[in-house]
């Protein structure tokens, strides 16, 4: 069965990390210098965090937040286009 595309963006990528969804898949997701929780949340989930605005891994595309929204926005259309 072929994966259903899905882009999590800013914090989402964290919530599906703790449901398993990001297991042993590359991602990124909205972190600080004063707040790295979420990305310890990718970690201790079994993600591969990746610290880049947007990461895609298959038809997985995960963004940092809204200051890659554009980066994010081209590489969907990538993905949906194949």
């Amino acid at each position: 069965m072929e994966l259903t595309p899905f882009f999590p963006i800013c914090i989402a990528p964290a919530i599906l990390a703790k449901a398993g969804v990001l297991q042993g898949k590359n991602a990124t997701v909205w972190s600080s210098a004063m707040d790295k929780s979420a990305v310890k949340i990718l970690k201790d989930n079994e993600a591969v965090f990746e610290d880049k605005p947007v990461v895609a891994h298959g038809k997985i595309i995960t963004a940092s937040g809204p200051a890659a929204a554009e980066e994010f926005g081209q590489v969907i259309v990538k993905v949906l286009a194949l």
